[in-house]
């Protein structure tokens, strides 16, 4: 093998490589769909939610949807998603989830946050974490 061929298939190696690499990391990332009404009540938990998910960098790939905006309206169509809904989060598609036994549903707001019980979600920001946690290992 000449000079020249060497280098191209040193050349094709080292692409190969680095497409591999380059294609394992941005596969790895964990998806997050958040669905949210962008109203008073909902802004803090908005805000934490957002504080919670930087922490993780690009291995998680988050979009927002504001219920009241189109983006939201169509992800709600696409996914069937219909009634009075503050707070949705999708990881990988699922929003229910078992966490030490106990059966959760990221849906609404978390526990305590909510000024109306009736709105209030069984879950919490630590199981959010927990949750995350677990996708990103």
């Amino acid at each position: 093998m000449n000079n020249i061929s060497k280098q191209i298939a040193s050349f094709s190696f080292t692409f190969l490589l680095l497409f591999f690499v380059l294609y394992s990391t941005a596969s790895a990332a964990t998806k997050v769909d958040i669905l949210f009404m962008n109203h008073g009540p909902m802004r803090p938990t908005v805000a934490q939610i957002k504080t919670l998910l930087a922490e993780y960098g690009d291995r998680v790939q988050a979009e927002w949807y504001d219920v009241d905006q189109k983006s939201g309206k169509t992800f709600s169509k696409k996914k069937n998603i219909t009634g009075h809904i503050p707070m949705l989060i999708l990881i990988n598609d699922q929003s229910k989830f078992t966490i030490e036994g106990r059966e959760i549903s990221l849906q609404g707001f978390p526990t305590g946050a909510s000024p109306f019980k009736r709105v209030e979600g069984n879950w919490s920001l630590d199981d959010l974490k927990i949750l995350l946690d677990k996708e990103v290992r």
